[in-house]
C-alpha cells in the first residue's frame, strides 16, 4: 500500500491553524481532504500574504497542501443540502468552531451521525464543549497565556508568549493521532464517533509537569528569560559573532562541561552547584561562567568544543540561516512546485517517517472552489445543477 489512508475521504470544514495542520498530516497519507470554505474563500487565507502575490498567506499554503477545494454555502438550507450529500461520501468531518456555530451549520455530531452512522467526527475548540468558556472564540496565543507556560517565559516584569504557534500546531497533532485512534476503532467494531480536542488542553498538557510541580512544591516559579528552571548551564550563550544554547543536565554532563570551561575544581566545590536544582537556582552566575567562556570562539569554534565535550548545543539561527542550514536544507525540506508562485516552496517533510508508508507532499493549497464541479460531480450533481448552484452563490 503506497499511501496509508487512500480510501480516506475527509470534510474540511476548518480554519486558521489546528484543523488544518490536522487534515494536512493526513493528506500527507493519501487521505482525500476536502477543503470547505464560504464561496469567494475564506478569512484564514489573508494572513502573512507573499510579497508576489497569491491566493493564500504563507502559514494558508503549508497547512493547506494536497488537498481539494470546495466553495459551499453552509449557512443556508440549500447549502447544507449539499453537504449533506457529500457527508454520505465521506468518512470524516473536522470542524474548529464553537459549539453554537458548529450546531447552526449543522455540524454536530447528532446530525452528522443521523445521516451517515459509522461517520467519524472531529470537533476542535479552544476551551472544549463544555463550561462556561465553551462558545468563545480563541487563538494559539490565548492558550499559551492561560496555560501558565508565558507566565514562565520572559523575564518576571516581561511574561513572553512563543512566536510559533506551538499550541495550534500540537492541536492538529492530537487531532490527527485521534482521527487515527478513532478510524481503528471503526475497522473494530464499524461504529463512528466523536472525537475532541481544545487549545487550553493541549498547552496544558504540555507544561502539566509545572502545574504538578506547583501542587506540590508551592516554588511560585517566574520566568527565567531563556534559562531552564530544572538545571543549568542551560542558557543562550553569546559567542564572539553569534550565540549559542548549551545544556548540561545531571551531575555526569556538568562535571564534563566545568572541565571544558576550564573551572572543574572550583565549580564543583561551589555549594551553589551540587545538584540540577541548585545550579537552575543559581543559573545567572553559570550563564556567566558560560559567556566568558563562549566570548574566546566563535560559534561553529564554540560548537565544535561543546560536541567534543558531549555538551548538548545549538546555534542560534535566523528563518534564513535555517534555510541555507546544510543539515536542515538536505534532510527536513522538501521542495514543491506551487501553480501560481515563481520558485518552490521549501515545505518541511512531515513530521514523522514511515518506512512502507512513506508520507508526500505533492501539490500547494488549493484556489477557492478549485474542485467545484469534479467533487460535485462525484457526488451525483450533474453539471446543469451545478450550474444553478454557482449561479445562486450556493457554492
Amino acid at each position: 500500500m503506497a499511501n496509508l489512508l487512500e480510501g480516506i475521504r475527509i470534510l474540511d470544514v476548518t480554519r486558521y491553524v489546528a484543523g488544518p495542520v490536522c487534515t494536512a498530516l493526513l493528506s500527507d497519507l493519501g487521505a482525500d481532504v476536502i477543503r470547505i470554505e464560504p464561496p469567494g474563500g475564506g478569512e484564514d487565507r489573508t494572513p502573512l500574504p507573499f510579497a508576489e502575490g497569491f491566493h493564500g498567506g504563507v502559514g494558508f499554503t503549508q497547512t493547506n497542501r494536497n488537498k481539494r477545494g470546495l466553495t459551499l454555502d453552509l449557512a443556508c438550507e440549500r447549502g447544507k443540502a449539499v453537504f449533506e450529500q457529500l457527508l454520505r461520501t465521506a468518512d470524516i468531518v473536522v470542524a474548529n468552531l464553537p459549539p453554537s456555530s458548529v450546531k447552526s451549520l449543522g455540524l454536530d455530531y447528532e446530525r452528522l451521525s443521523a445521516i451517515k452512522p459509522d461517520i467519524i467526527f472531529l470537533h476542535l475548540t479552544t476551551f472544549g464543549t463544555s463550561g462556561p468558556f465553551a462558545d468563545r472564540l480563541g487563538f494559539d496565543a490565548i492558550a499559551q497565556v492561560m496555560s501558565g507556560t508565558t507566565h514562565l517565559s520572559g523575564d518576571p516584569d516581561k511574561p513572553m508568549k512563543s512566536a510559533a504557534a506551538w499550541v495550534d500546531m500540537a492541536t492538529g497533532f492530537l487531532g490527527a493521532y485521534g482521527l487515527m485512534a478513532a478510524l481503528r476503532h471503526r475497522d473494530v467494531s464499524g461504529q463512528g464517533q466523536q472525537v475532541e480536542a481544545n487549545l487550553l488542553q493541549t498547552a496544558m498538557t504540555v507544561s502539566n509537569y509545572f502545574l504538578i510541580d506547583e501542587a506540590f512544591n508551592e516554588y511560585g516559579r517566574v520566568g527565567t528569560g531563556n534559562r531552564a528552571q530544572s538545571g543549568g548551564p542551560a542558557d543562550l550563550i553569546r559567542t564572539r559573532d553569534g550565540w549559542v544554547y548549551m545544556v548540561a543536565l545531571g551531575n555526569p554532563m556538568f562535571k564534563r562541561w566545568a572541565r571544558m570551561v576550564g573551572r572543574e575544581a572550583e565549580l564543583l566545590r561551589d555549594p551553589r552547584f551540587v545538584s540540577d536544582e541548585s545550579r537552575a537556582l543559581h543559573g545567572e552566575a553559570l550563564t556567566q561562567v558560560a559567556t566568558e567562556w563562549a566570548m574566546q570562539y566563535t560559534t561553529a569554534e564554540a560548537l565544535a568544543e561543546l560536541a567534543r565535550n558531549k555538551i548538548p548545543a545549538g546555534p542560534l539561527l535566523s528563518p534564513a540561516q535555517v534555510l541555507s542550514n546544510e543539515q536542515i536544507s538536505e534532510e527536513y525540506l522538501q521542495q514543491v512546485t506551487v501553480e501560481g508562485l515563481s520558485r518552490p516552496v521549501p515545505y518541511v517533510k512531515s513530521p514523522v517517517a514511515f518506512s512502507k508508508t512513506p508520507a508526500q507532499i505533492k501539490s500547494g493549497p488549493p484556489t477557492p472552489g478549485a474542485h467545484n464541479t469534479e467533487l460535485l460531480q462525484e457526488a451525483g450533481f450533474s453539471l446543469a445543477e451545478i450550474e444553478a448552484l454557482r449561479a445562486d452563490a450556493i457554492i
